[in-house]
């Protein structure tokens, strides 16, 4: 007889307590132990729909402080409305920083995809985007100015606007980002393409006159010769100053301008109602807003100066100190001072280390540090690590490729292999080890064979892993089936598609990649007939949960190990990669293990 029907009542009625502002029974520590629990049970459809209900009342009241304002399937109690208090999850300080930050960061964007854009735009013939854009910012900082004239898209050839100037451009990028930047700077922006949208410049007078006479000319039965002859003489009697025929274009290129800008229009900051999201600041005075340890999937982490003194992320060690009013910034070997006091433009900077490049932003004690990384090349290099990992966590021929990688690592930092520490025996370490243990000892494996190999030639790769192979008595299959998955991994990222929105998808067993964008629902992947899904927990950490193991969390990568296949998840903020590898079937060649051999991990 089971006990989950009444374990998810119990769980229910826990988060009604929580969400009403009452401790729960037992305390908070027995809410998250329950959580957990019920998160990795393998329930009947009815329990899990009234499990993600209480689930989704649980996240939204520890990531805002609120209940969702929508039907709930569980007890609610009501509490009298005059002892209900506002949740307090930031002091004024602390929220205007996060806001100041987030404008910083979003400007800094700005700026530089409105310059890749401008550059885009100066290639055309006729600069007719880059004449819509100047127009659209002139006219949307008129707007502030009743009753000053709109001004018109000028002619490819006028000498009042220089767009093909490089200090023109400047200013007018400067011009775009300040103007997105300000308060109802993109409601303005939007109103001026829409006025230029429908009046690109203003009717001539005379012009529907012109056009009634050429008309009448083309219906009389006249030859070519005498048409065309007075329709020159028409156009010299009724001069007109722009041709007509221009305002389709002008319309065509608005519609094309709005599109390209619309990521940058309806990409700016969120507004947290001057509050700091939940678990998000590295060394936060207050316990609800304290990140545990930085995201390496995430694309920025804000820390907190006063509260530490360095972090390890995405693959750098960063230091910081007092001095004076300033902070000094120590990237690996790049120093920096961040100077809280400057204008919004001094407190920026950029750092170049040998793992990327990096933008620091602050803001009184607070500092936002971003990388400066293609998302989409981001992700497709780790699906390809991902899969590298995959291939060494294979346990056929006694964990053959994971003990090849060991003996090509190891031939490539002395010289020489150890064959009697590297042979079959070695891998019963392996076959024991925690799924985490033998996942982090794997990708610091391959990461350190990357490293490596960065600067060889591809011959020099494939030589020195099928020495290794011979080393260890392993077949030139194997060998060639590593070398190749580590030059992908090296020189090739995955190609991904756009990425897809869904709450469940079915995973190909083919190894194909599915790009997937996550929402703040539950994710569930088919793979093979087994449910696998991946949900936020309380802190903001995205769990894979798989009936019948423990909860794993994943960051940037995550290898999940079934029976004869590997999940491959790799995560770059809201994108997901996923992909199934399956195991690499027996090959011939591989030579019998040794009579005595050290069992050495």
């Amino acid at each position: 007889m089971t006990m989950w029907p009444e374990l998810v009542d119990l769980y229910e009625y826990k988060v009604a307590d929580l969400v009403d502002g009452r401790v729960p029974r037992g305390g908070k520590r027995s809410l998250l132990n329950l959580r957990t629990d019920l998160l990795a049970a393998d329930l009947e459809p009815t329990l899990q729909r009234r499990l993600i209900e209480a689930d989704r009342q649980f996240r939204s009241f520890t990531k805002t402080g609120q209940a969702p304002q929508t039907g709930s399937t569980f007890v609610q109690r009501n509490m009298p409305t005059a002892m209900w208090q506002a949740p307090v999850t930031a002091r004024p300080e602390e929220a205007l920083a996060w806001e100041d930050l987030q404008r910083l960061s979003w400007h800094d964007r700005l700026v530089s995809d409105v310059h890749g854009l401008v550059a885009q735009w100066s290639r055309e013939l006729n600069l007719l985007s880059l004449r819509v854009l100047y127009t659209a910012t002139e006219n949307a900082e008129r707007l502030l100015r009743p009753g000053q004239e709109r001004l018109t898209v000028p002619t490819s050839n006028d000498p009042l606007v220089s767009l093909l100037d490089r200090s023109v451009q400047e200013e007018l990028i400067q011009a775009v980002a300040g103007l997105l930047v300000s308060k109802d700077g993109e409601v303005r922006f939007r109103a001026a393409l829409s006025e230029i949208h429908e009046a690109p410049f203003p009717r001539h007078p005379d012009e529907d006159v012109l056009a009634s006479r050429i008309e009448a000319v083309r219906r009389d039965l006249r030859t070519v010769e005498e048409r065309d002859q007075l329709i020159r003489a028409l156009q010299d009697q009724y001069p007109l100053p722009r041709d007509p025929r221009e305002r389709p274009a002008i319309r065509e290129s608005v519609r094309q301008v709005t599109l390209k800008l619309e990521p940058l229009l309806s990409g700016g900051p969120q507004v947290f109602m001057g509050t700091v999201p939940h678990h998000s600041v590295l060394y936060a005075p207050q316990a609800e807003l304290t990140l545990g340890v930085p995201d390496n999937a995430a694309d920025e982490v804000v820390v907190f100066l006063p509260g530490g003194q360095a972090m390890r992320w995405r693959s750098v060690d960063w230091r910081w100190q007092r001095i004076g009013q300033h902070w000094q910034v120590l990237a690996d070997s790049q120093v920096a001072l961040l100077k809280p006091s400057e204008t919004p433009a001094g407190r920026r900077l950029r750092l170049d280390t040998p793992a990327g490049s990096f933008k620091v932003f602050i803001s009184g004690a607070f500092a936002l540090v971003r990388a400066e990384v293609s998302p989409q090349e981001e992700l497709g290099r780790r699906a390809a690590v991902g899969r590298a990992v995959a291939l060494l966590l294979d346990p056929s021929g006694e964990y053959a490729f994971l003990r090849l990688a060991r003996a090509a690592a190891q031939l490539l930092r002395d010289g020489r292999v150890d064959p009697v520490a590297l042979g079959p025996r070695s891998a019963e370490r392996y076959k024991v080890a925690s799924q985490e243990a033998l996942l982090s000892f794997a990708r610091k494996g391959v990461t350190t064979l990357l490293t490596r190999m960065e600067a060889m030639a591809p011959s020099e790769v494939a030589q020195h892993v099928h020495e290794a192979a011979r080393s260890i008595e392993l077949g030139a299959a194997r060998a060639a089936r590593l070398t190749e998955t580590l030059h992908v991994a090296i020189h090739q990222p995955e190609a991904l598609p756009p990425p897809i929105t869904t709450t469940q998808v079915d995973v190909p067993l083919d190894g194909q990649l599915l790009s997937l964008h996550l929402i703040d629902e539950p994710l569930t992947l088919l793979v093979g007939g087994r449910a696998l899904t991946l949900r936020a927990d309380f802190q903001g950490r995205l769990a894979a949960v798989l009936p019948g193991f423990a909860a794993q969390y994943l960051q940037d990568l995550l290898v999940l190990r079934l029976q004869d296949q590997s999940v491959v998840l790799a995560r770059h903020g809201r994108w997901l990669a996923a992909a199934v590898e399956m195991d690499t079937p027996e090959m011939a060649g591989d030579g019998d293990a040794p009579t005595l051999l050290v069992d050495d991990l």
